[in-house]
């Protein structure tokens, strides 16, 4: 049986696994890579990390400062000098819970080039991982800086024209990298020089471990050059491609863990010659020690019914206050994307307001129903019910009322979880892109087609059709999709003169029936989208245009917001739906309880544990 349990260290906020009376010779450090990726790679890490604990090895997974549940912020000064530090300090934690002396670091990208940098500050690491190691810093921000700009041309492309970065900043995806850090990295160049700026064939150099392994993509004449670098050094290095790293660090929601690579990092490690196989893992309760403190709170790892989660307590909590939940976006872990439900959180914090933000089942930490749960079944099936649990919880802990908040597919889970569970007095859904789950929509390598109101702006754009008649744009998929939208449109129309005249139910209807119900409980609902936002459709679908059948219901409210896109990878669109999420709650839901008993602030700590509505397998994804 392998463990896993919540640790802090030093602001950093981690997960410590490992055999369960956590004693073993060889212990790992997993660091992580920088922004999207580290998201994308998250569920694989943890993997590693269970197989490595089921095999005897300890093994302590954390966020740098400014990352993931870490204390910070990523525009705070000096990170990459607090990343390097950061790893180091959890050599020095790693060493004191457990007693190890063998220590290993891993990294990936530019997680690697932090461990190599740290290990050779250390100078008494055994091993050393390399897995597609970022060797030039200056390369890596030319990377950074070609996949915002492919990502904004797209963006305009539809028509959407975003405010500009923070000036002198680099990042990609809703991460960004800011002066002082952009000057250090740059000058990092693994194959010539150390950290300490001496030449790595400097009389007397060491190298950053006795052993190093290395691995890419493809082969790749600077991953071999450094291999000799470090053999030169006196290292034993070796060096190893596996193309299966390509679907690694693609979207969260489709990532495909590299289990042939990690098969070779455990036989090279000599923790087992055997394929990988997913253990059974027991996620064991936080100790106090695993709180991190903010300016305006407190945050605490949370463990129930195998559920994971971070509960953010204001230092003054504000009378009459609900919790905010907040679930998944996809198959990003609780931070959300652009570390948008962390930044939240404690800006409700400043407000006095709690909130938890929740893994459901099979995604980030929260342990999985069955070996085969798919994304589309986890929200079809299993996402409610999971969101529940989490409102179950809260309501355990202190706070009889509970406000559901959601990005996209979290929208989706939020609104229905309002229906579902008495205790829900609000729900906030930011682009939601349907009301009923109909699977993922935009898989890889199918064909994105824009929401309608691009294609209509586009009709007046001469040089639109010039794409469209040329090849460049996939006319039969948007002429199918357009006309699938057409039909649903027709359909729901037609059906709703069918209901006043006959009674009888369509497909529609119970969409209709949904939002009817939401408004009969008083539950307080706001539909958010920005202007150009894909979830539009499905409103104009059912609720006429901009959802102008809804206008009439006294606690639903619908209301589109310029410059945001989908996924909230702007600056700009985080800021306006942060505020406006303050406004709803400020506005609809501590106004309409403005009468109600206070509750006391300070810590919560739940009298007992509230049972998912289904018992989870206690397996690995």
């Amino acid at each position: 049986m392998a463990t896993m349990k919540p640790v802090a260290f030093n602001g950093c906020s981690g997960w410590l696994h490992g055999p369960a009376a956590l004693r073993a010779e060889m212990a790992v450090v997993l660091c992580n890579p920088f922004g999207y990726e580290a998201l994308s790679a998250y569920r694989g890490w943890r993997e590693l990390a269970d197989v490595l604990a089921a095999r005897g090895v300890v093994v302590l997974r954390f966020d740098y400062p400014g990352t993931g549940d870490s204390g910070g912020n990523e525009e705070d000064p000096l990170r990459w000098r607090a990343w390097i530090d950061s790893i180091k300090a959890a050599v020095g934690f790693l060493r004191a819970e457990t007693g190890v002396e063998r220590v290993t670091l891993c990294g990936l990208r530019v997680g690697a080039t932090l461990a190599a940098l740290a290990a050779q500050e250390l100078g008494d690491v055994d091993n050393l991982i390399l897995l597609m190691p970022v060797i030039s810093g200056k390369a890596y921000i030319r990377e950074l800086e070609l996949q915002q700009h492919t990502w904004l041309a797209a963006q305009t492309a539809l028509g959407l024209h975003l405010d500009a970065e923070p000036p002198h900043t680099v990042g990609a995806h809703g991460f960004r990298l800011y002066p002082d850090t952009l000057e250090l990295l740059a000058k990092v160049d693994l194959e010539r020089v150390a950290e300490c700026g001496a030449p790595c064939s400097s009389p007397g150099a060491e190298p950053p471990a006795r052993r190093v392994l290395l691995q890419d993509l493809a082969d790749s004449a600077r991953l071999k050059r450094l291999a000799a670098r470090y053999e030169s050094l006196g290292a034993q290095a070796e060096v190893q491609f596996l193309s299966e790293y390509s679907k690694f660090l693609l979207n969260p929601s489709y990532s495909e863990p590299p289990r042939r690579a990690f098969d070779s990092v455990l036989e090279w490690l000599g923790a087992g010659t055997a394929p990988v196989s997913l253990p059974t893992v027991e996620v064991l309760n936080a100790a106090a020690s695993a709180s991190i403190a903010f300016a305006h709170g407190r945050e605490t790892p949370v463990v129930f019914g195998g559920y994971v989660g971070v509960l953010c307590e204001p230092r003054r909590a504000l009378d009459a206050a609900p919790a905010v939940l907040f679930v998944n976006t996809g198959g990003v872990h609780r931070v959300g994307d652009s570390r948008f439900t962390v930044l939240m959180a404690r800006r409700l914090a400043a407000q006095g307001i709690a909130s938890l933000r929740m893994d459901l089942s099979g995604l980030g930490d929260s342990l999985r129903r069955d070996a085969t749960l798919t994304l589309d079944a986890l929200y079809s099936t299993y996402s409610i019910d999971d969101a529940c649990a989490g409102v179950d919880w809260l309501t355990a802990a202190g706070y009889p009322k509970v406000v559901m908040a959601g990005v996209c597919s979290g929208a989706y889970v939020s609104l229905h979880t309002a229906l579902a569970h008495a205790a829900v007095a609000g729900c906030a859904c930011i682009n939601l892109p349907f009301f009923k789950w109909g699977g993922a929509r935009v898989r890889p390598g199918a064909q994105y087609v824009a929401p309608s109101e691009v294609y209509r702006r586009a009709m007046r754009n001469p040089r639109k059709w010039l794409r469209l008649l040329s090849g460049q744009a996939n006319a039969r998929a948007i002429t199918v999709e357009l006309a699938r939208r057409l039909s649903a449109r027709v359909a729901a129309r037609a059906g709703t003169v069918l209901e006043k005249l006959l009674g009888e139910r369509t497909p529609g209807s119970d969409i209709r029936r949904l939002v009817l119900e939401l408004e009969r409980k008083g539950v307080q609902t706001a539909l958010l989208y920005g202007t150009l936002d894909e979830g539009l459709d499905e409103l104009d679908i059912h609720f006429g245009p901009d959802g102008n059948r809804l206008r009439k219901l006294k606690n639903i409210s619908v209301k589109k917001i310029g410059k945001v896109d989908h996924a909230l990878f702007s600056r700009c669109a985080r800021e306006v739906m942060m505020a406006q999420l303050e406004a709803f709650l400020r506005e609809r839901i501590l106004g309409a309880r403005a009468g109600s008993v206070a509750v006391a602030g300070g810590p919560r700590v739940p009298q007992r544990e509230a049972k998912p509505q289904r018992k989870l397998k206690p397996q690995r994804p």
